[in-house]
């Protein structure tokens, strides 16, 4: 199972450091890490993103 795949299935807090070390690298990593981060950055952005609203839903909903 690729980490694109492992995505879906983090916990939040795996999802969180995950996020957070990848924007690190993004920015102070080598360029073989950079490209590497090209990869998981926006699917990582965008389940975190999801998270974010369906969390917010069950909030509005009480």
């Amino acid at each position: 199972m690729t980490l694109l795949e492992k995505i879906p299935t983090l916990g939040d807090t795996e999802l969180n450091n995950l996020l957070a070390n990848a924007r690190r690298l993004d920015v102070t990593g080598t360029p073989a890490q950079r490209r590497a981060v090209d990869e998981v950055l926006v699917p990582l952005e965008r389940e975190a993103s999801r998270r974010r609203a369906v969390g917010r839903a069950k909030v509005l909903k009480r």
